[in-house]
């Protein structure tokens, strides 16, 4: 199926960044092939927003339930095939109206009646598309897990052939990052966390998603999330505001103003470096940027004045120089 695109933005980040972002209708791509990002469901670490439904969960859902990754009993839940079984049939959709999630769900059970903990009981999990769980008469809480999005619902069982459909109401978001105006960035330099919209202020809390890596696609419920794009570890960061459409996948590209530079000592130009060198890198404001040790260290850094310092043999050098973007280059430091 051909995708319809439509522009959606062209946004300057003063100073270090530049986002392009494209919305795609692709109900079909995210529905049934699309790439799945591994641990989509972390396996034992419990972030601080699981599995980024807190906005969909009640309190009296355990979040440890929600984390886990273990096989339910292979006897409990069936996929359906053929004609209806008997029991509670679910099926979960991206929007409403679209076409069943074949496989990729995660489906949970509670209990109605919370435990001697507060918290409602998980009875029963499964993963796939839709899928046949033989409950008992009575009343329960189905939870659905897709990569990042979800959604919940409460139901009651009668005992004979019922049918759910659980709408997500969410898409997916694809991010990959240039340096300057169209060069790769360095490998496995570049990762995204994704924040809710309002952590995006601060970012004093845990991400929804952390250290994302370019071209994984996440799965999100719609809303507005907001990107930090880091690349290397030390300043070169960009931020961007994007919303995610239910039924489709947003692809969003940062640019990074940044270039990757090496840092020497010598004696004369284009010399051997030194050894046993102690780096340090300031912003002509006296921030410190970067702090290293060796004959040659690289740093990625933001577009900028900055001033090198060596530390060797107890004798300070120092040099400025400025980043321009895309511009990877060596910079040498002249012993006195």
């Amino acid at each position: 199926m051909n995708a319809s695109r439509r522009f959606l933005q062209l946004a300057r980040n003063a100073g270090s960044a530049t986002l392009l972002g494209l919305a795609l209708t692709a109900v079909p791509a995210l529905a049934q092939d699309a790439p799945i990002p591994p641990a989509d469901i972390p396996d034992g670490a419990s972030p601080a927003d699981p599995l980024s439904l807190t906005p969909l969960l009640p309190d009296l859902v355990d979040p440890a339930a929600l984390l886990k990754t273990g096989k339910s009993d292979p006897m409990a839940p069936r996929a359906t095939e053929g004609r209806p079984q008997p029991g509670l049939t679910l099926e979960a959709k991206l929007i409403e109206g679209g076409p069943s999630i074949p496989k990729g769900v995660v489906w949970r059970i509670f209990g109605k009646k919370p435990g001697a903990d507060g918290k409602l009981p998980l009875l029963q999990e499964t993963e796939g598309g839709t899928v046949n769980l033989p409950l008992k008469a009575g009343d329960y809480v189905i939870h659905a897990a897709y990569g990042r999005a979800g959604a919940m619902k409460p139901v009651s069982v009668g005992g004979g052939e019922e049918h759910e459909t659980l709408v997500l109401n969410a898409g997916g978001l694809k991010l990959d990052a240039l340096v300057g105006k169209d060069q790769s960035p360095l490998p496995n330099l570049v990762k995204f966390d994704i924040f809710s919209s309002d952590s995006a202020a601060t970012e004093d809390r845990a991400p929804i998603v952390p250290a994302l890596r370019d071209d994984e696609i996440v799965r999100l419920n719609a809303g507005t999330y907001h990107i930090v794009s880091r690349y290397g570890d030390a300043n070169a960061v960009a931020r961007a505001d994007i919303r995610v459409e239910a039924g489709k996948l947003t692809e969003m590209r940062m640019f990074h103003q940044a270039a990757r530079i090496t840092l020497k000592l010598v004696s004369e130009s284009g010399g051997e470096a030194l050894a046993n060198t102690s780096w340090t890198v300031m912003t002509p404001a006296g921030e410190t940027v970067f702090d290293s040790a060796g004959a040659f260290p690289d740093v990625v850094l933001a577009i900028g004045d900055y001033t090198a310092i060596a530390k060797h043999d107890n004798q300070i050098h120092e040099r400025n120089f400025k980043v321009e973007p895309g511009l990877n280059r060596e910079i040498e430091v002249l012993t006195k």
